[in-house]
């Protein structure tokens, strides 16, 4: 059950903001046609196969947060590199939490007839409030999330297909493409390679695993969950092809043409539900690091953790002035070139590695 819930919370930081709005997979997929038929399933494939390393590097090595995962994976070039890779990883959480508080104070504005900055400011509450309760609170409430989260967005999905399904049938049917093979294929890679800077957000909570087949069975769920909602949601958008291309939140702009106010009321509780699937993991992640330098401080565990989380979403929310498209397109471009010599590669070479190592020293 561990590895179901691991790969609950990982679905849950996944589908955030950029991803349950639909605009990631415009930006990476659907606007090069019939292709995001594949292309999703390539980019999770190296995301499954660098998570479950990393995952079982943690759990054998006891490292249950991102630094002293790099300490092991880096050593003896720990200092340097531990360091370079906890920078990027810290911007990528970041950018992906700015993500969510700009589509979180959007949403929330839509129901509650507030300014902006109250809005967000009733997410930082929420988000505060279910992250000072720990990892096992988180993989606990990471399981139900998720699982409302796969209901609503199939629902939304499927209702979104049936009502424009003529459109993609055709596309389907003529294969009909923008662009070439090759680039679809470097942005599907590319949508890979960024998203592995934050699979770190679920060392925090590898410490639940038990042994080495449930990391086997957590990255097999995470490829089930992951891979059904993106295909899903592509599918979805590729019903309006090309008229999605270019929206800041595609799938609502979608919905809202239906003329179906209850989808419309289920797709928000999906996206809300995203969101702050989302902001618990990555804001738990990065409270875990800061908590091993305040705590020495700060002695009493709940205000610590409390004041920790507060000062991360405080700094996210500036960073999500620079407006969604800017982060998908710019930032997380960036960090995806970054993370090909940086993570993907030392996890591949010398992951694998460093599990042999803890296994021999055990045996």
């Amino acid at each position: 059950m561990s590895g179901f819930s691991l790969a609950a919370v990982w679905f849950g930081s996944h589908c955030g903001g950029g991803f349950a709005t639909g605009t990631l997979a415009v930006t990476y997929y659907v606007k090069f046609g019939a292709w995001a038929l594949i292309m999703p399933l390539i980019a999770l494939l190296i995301m499954v196969v660098v998570v479950v390393i990393q995952w079982e590097v943690c759990r054998s090595n006891r490292a249950y947060n991102y630094r002293k995962f790099a300490d092991v994976l880096y050593h003896p070039q720990e200092k340097i590199w531990g360091t370079v890779f906890e920078i990027m990883f810290v911007v990528d959480v970041v950018m992906a939490l700015a993500i969510v508080f700009s589509s979180a104070g959007n949403l929330i504005q839509g129901f509650i007839p507030v300014p902006y900055i109250v809005a967000t400011a009733i997410f930082v509450v929420i988000i505060v409030a279910l992250t000072m309760f720990g990892s096992q609170f988180l993989l606990r409430i990471g399981s139900i999330l998720s699982v409302v989260l796969i209901v609503c967005l199939t629902l939304t999905s499927i209702s979104g297909i049936s009502a424009n399904s003529g459109n993609l049938v055709s596309i389907v049917s003529n294969w009909e493409t923008s662009g070439s093979f090759g680039s679809a294929l470097w942005s599907a890679v590319l949508y890979g390679s960024f998203q592995c800077a934050c699979l770190a957000t679920t060392h925090a909570v590898t410490e639940e695993l038990p042994d080495h087949k449930s990391s086997l069975w957590a990255g097999i769920f995470g490829f089930v969950l992951n891979g059904a909602m993106m295909m899903l949601t592509a599918c979805m958008l590729l019903s309006y092809y090309p008229d999605c291309i270019g929206k800041n939140l595609p799938t609502f702009e979608i919905l809202s043409g239906l003329n179906m106010p209850w989808l419309l009321i289920a797709y928000s509780a999906a996206l809300f539900l995203a969101l702050v699937t989302t902001a618990i993991t990555c804001t738990s992640s990065l409270t875990a690091r800061a908590e091993t330098f305040v705590s020495k401080v700060i002695k009493n565990a709940t205000t610590c953790r409390v004041i920790c989380s507060a000062v991360v979403l405080i700094i996210c929310f500036c960073v999500a002035q620079f407006g969604l498209l800017a982060i998908i397109q710019k930032g997380y471009s960036f960090i995806g070139y970054l993370c090909f010599p940086l993570v993907i590669f030392p996890t591949l070479i010398l992951g694998p590695k460093r599990i042999k190592k803890t296994q021999e020293d055990e045996a």
